[in-house]
């Protein structure tokens, strides 16, 4: 969706970022200023800075800033187009969205689940169709007020529906099919509803649009619990469930309650616990690992309390830990799960008992270990050793120390012992985590490179305009890069200055982020023509060593993966003087 110009410097003239920013902080004027509490992090002392003339915060704390659309993206967890909409809708502004975009296929996909989420839900709560499930769900502990907000519903056991229902819209059976609404027999090409007689919980995106649906089946039918499959705006990788509804108290409290079932998850809403999310699985993705890191900084998992729960929490926590996340577990009864325990304890008892059994995820893991490892010297040595691997993830000397003197305890044996074991250089070894690793082998050489360019065309049009006139576009390796430069382009045909509201208009949620970084980091810009044909030059020649990175990368994933901390410092020390052998 493109926003024109006139429409977002009507909204900036019309609003005060004041006004804006005090719906979500208690903010006092202090001169020209405002000064209040940081939303982003926790802090007792006011370090959020709000200057109504120039439009802009800034907190001297976490560094957080931006203009109040920003803000409204941030707190709201919506892209620059909603924000922007939203701050229209406040004051009267009307924010169109181009007919093109309403017929693109991603507003199909959601319109189509627009439409379903309020039938299925229609028949659960309106019909007698509905009763049986109604009462089940209300059997279960939840009120109809619960139903209502949640969007919960019912698919009528009809093979067409949904059919019937979109195909009156103006819908084809293929755009069902690839919404993944309907499912098709593949040997006579019929197409049928893919959900049928199942109590239906509508999926958001992190936008809040409805993309897909999980279902459970009421009959006993198999599979007990069904999903949209993979569409395009469908990507278990990269959705959690619930995560739009929890975004703000998620900002507010710096945490997650991670759980694996979304009827867990629906159960624990009714409670105070606000912050809480649902796995699209069992695993966890890289992608899904960093939308955490991004949200927050501390993670608390409650699975089910069996072994496939025991298994999830070990595997995912040891994920999050390595990735710089404070990582901690709320252990449940043999065979318990959320819901269960709510049923079983009431609503008050549940939220004492989150607040009193949450322990650290090593903790808990030790715990567990020393539990398998009772009379076998073999496992306990190979438990002990797994944890003081872990050890070294945990960045807070405080926080390292008190779990050394736990698990020393647990395992009966001198602290001395565990220390001896912790690498020398575990103060250096716990900056090489997945995350970070990641950075130094993605972004350096070539990608640095790259982004410079970026940052210089943002600011320089006339560098780009000689780039584009004297060089080969295929210049650029990376995907995302060769995006946005794109776009600069599609921007500078139309636009001679820089509007960095009006850009982002032009890209999506990823791309913003990249300019995000660029624009309010200290990188620089190239300042001469022979400087730009230089960087160019170098990039030229850093594709000949993109193999030999690859390489090592690959090899450092390996060392990482057996835990040879000597070898990982070896490689990075390869691909360091790599790095240098092309003057980067």
């Amino acid at each position: 969706m493109t926003i024109s110009k006139q429409t977002i410097d009507e909204i900036r003239e019309k609003t005060d970022i004041v006004s804006v920013i005090s719906e979500y902080v208690d903010l006092e004027k202090k001169g020209n200023n405002y000064l209040g509490l940081c939303p982003f992090h926790n802090e007792k002392t006011p370090s959020f800075n709000v200057n109504p003339e120039k439009d802009f915060y800034h907190c001297f704390g976490c560094k957080a800033h931006g203009s109040m659309i920003d803000f409204v993206m941030e707190m709201d967890n919506l892209d620059f187009q909603q924000a922007v909409y939203k701050l229209g809708q406040k004051i009267g502004v009307n924010v169109e969205v181009s007919k093109s975009e309403m017929n693109s296929k991603d507003m199909q996909l959601i319109s189509m689940h627009n439409i379903m989420v309020e039938l299925y839900h229609q028949i659960l709560v309106q019909t007698t169709e509905g009763e049986s499930a109604l009462n089940y769900m209300l059997d279960r502990g939840f009120t109809l007020e619960d139903i209502k907000k949640e969007k919960i519903g019912l698919s009528p056991n009809m093979n067409d529906f949904a059919i019937k229902a979109l195909s009156e819209k103006g819908y084809s059976n293929e755009a069902m099919f690839q919404a993944g609404i309907l499912s098709r027999n593949e040997e006579t090409f019929s197409y049928f509803d893919r959900f049928r007689n199942r109590i239906m919980i509508p999926i958001k995106n992190h936008k809040g649009n409805f993309v897909g649906f999980t279902s459970r089946s009421t009959d006993g039918s198999k599979p007990k619990y069904l999903n949209t499959p993979e569409t395009d705006l469908f990507q278990k990788r990269r959705l959690f469930y619930n995560l739009f509804d929890a975004f703000k108290m998620i900002r507010t409290k710096n945490e997650i309650f991670l759980m694996e079932g979304h009827m867990d998850v629906l159960k624990v809403k009714t409670t105070k616990v606000k912050n809480i999310v649902g796995l699209m699985g069992t695993s966890l993705s890289n992608e899904q690992v960093e939308i955490l890191r991004r949200s927050c900084e501390n993670v608390t998992l409650m699975f089910d309390g069996d072994t496939a729960g025991h298994a999830a929490t070990k595997s995912i926590g040891e994920n999050l830990l390595k990735s710089g996340l404070n990582v901690y577990v709320i252990p449940l009864g043999e065979g318990q799960d959320p819901d269960e325990l709510i049923v079983e304890k009431g609503v008050e008892a549940f939220e004492k008992y989150v607040y009193e059994n949450k322990i650290s995820f090593l903790l808990y893991i030790a715990q567990k270990s020393i539990k398998e490892a009772k009379g076998n010297d073999l496992l306990y040595t190979e438990r002990l050793t797994e944890l003081i691997e872990l050890l070294k993830y945990i960045n807070d000397d405080i926080q390292q120390n008190r779990l050394v003197s736990e698990i020393a305890e647990l395992f009966e044996v001198d602290q001395g012992v565990i220390y001896r074991r912790l690498p020398n250089k575990r103060q250096l070894v716990k900056r090489i985590n997945p995350s970070v690793m990641r950075n130094i082998t993605e972004t350096s050489p070539r990608d640095f490179k790259e982004k410079l360019l970026l940052k210089t065309f943002i600011n320089k049009k006339e560098y780009l305009d000689r780039f584009i006139k004297d060089y080969e576009l295929e210049i650029f390796n990376s995907m995302i890069n060769y995006g946005i430069f794109n776009k600069l382009v599609e921007y500078y045909s139309t636009e001679e200055d820089l509007d960095i509201s009006r850009l982002y208009s032009y890209l999506d949620d990823d791309q913003i982020t990249i300019i995000e970084q660029l624009m309010n980091n200290n990188l620089p810009i190239i300042d001469s023509i022979s400087q730009l044909d230089d960087y160019i030059n170098d990039l030229s020649g850093i594709k000949n060593s993109m193999k030999d990175r690859e390489k090592l990368q690959k090899e450092i994933e390996e060392a990482e993966l057996l835990g040879d901390i000597n070898r990982q410092l070896e490689l990075l020390q390869l691909l360091i003087e790599l790095d240098q052998s092309h003057k980067l």
